[in-house]
């Protein structure tokens, strides 16, 4: 058997080699990580202050906070979380649409390395989603709903009408950040539907929903307009304008119709039943 010495040490002499190019790298990169590491705790491009824009409603000290508690730590206890450059701006946008439903829109700028502008724009009242039709007895629990049907904060009682109100649906317990109907255009629809209702002379107070598909419209007087979204609520107004504007069919006086319903969910088939004297 023939024992080749130059073989054995060529092999020797690669694997020095190899180890000695695999100490380079790891000598490389770790001053390249270490070097990374101490320029981005450089205090001018850390962010020490945060500024609010646009909160109306909003605590803006709370909103600060919330912000100010995310910036802080490291990423693989290296890299501050304040870094102008890493921080960690789609993850504070998240929580802040999720921790304030009342926000609609939020933006994070850096106008310089110090500072972290958050501007914001709150949601506005459009209508009231209530737990349930108040009575002499029990004062209903009311939230603010935006024109998308999006429940966002609780509601002060208000005296009269200045909202229109919406029932039904919504889980009692916690409706804020739900929407009223999954479908933003359904529920475009239904404030349609109550507008076109009001041209007709009559006064809308709130909607109820029955289930899934099936709607009461209840108008001033106590009487109620039954319909559902089974099709077109344009087709369904084009429906009740014409019964309506029908001269002595529908007993009315002034805005108040003398009704107990008007059942408009059977098509072309139109029903009401008169209210006894």
């Amino acid at each position: 058997m023939v024992y080749d010495l130059r073989t054995t040490e060529e092999k020797k002499q690669k694997k020095k080699i190899l180890i000695i190019r695999l100490s380079i790298f790891f000598c490389v990169c770790a001053v390249l990580f270490g070097g990374a590491a101490w320029a981005s705790r450089i205090q001018s491009i850390q962010i020490s202050t945060v500024q609010i824009r646009g909160a109306t409603v909003l605590s803006t000290q709370a909103i600060t906070e919330e912000v100010t508690l995310l910036l802080q730590g490291k990423y693989l206890w290296l890299f501050p979380r304040t870094n102008v450059f890493l921080y960690p701006r789609k993850h504070i946008e998240t929580l802040l649409l999720r921790k304030f439903p009342r926000i609609k829109e939020v933006t994070l700028i850096t106008p310089n390395n110090r500072v972290l502008q958050v501007s914001i724009a709150e949601r506005d009242p459009f209508a009231l989603w209530c737990d349930e039709v108040s009575d002499n007895v029990k004062v209903s629990q009311c939230y603010f709903l935006d024109a998308n049907g999006f429940v966002f904060d609780h509601a002060p009682q208000f005296s009269g009408d200045a909202y229109f109100k919406y029932y039904g649906f919504l889980p009692y317990e916690a409706p804020i950040g739900s929407y009223y109907i999954s479908s933003t255009t359904q529920f475009h629809e239904l404030t349609q539907f109550v507008d076109a209702s009001k041209k007709l002379g009559i006064t809308p107070l709130y909607i109820n929903a029955k289930d899934a598909d099936s709607f009461e419209l209840v108008v001033f007087g106590g009487g109620k307009i039954l319909f559902d979204t089974k099709e077109s609520l344009g087709k369904v107004s084009e429906r009740l304008s014409a019964l309506l504007r029908t001269p002595n069919l529908v007993p009315k006086e002034g805005g108040e119709l003398l009704v107990d319903y008007i059942d408009l969910r059977f098509g072309n088939k139109m029903f009401f039943k008169p209210r006894l004297p």
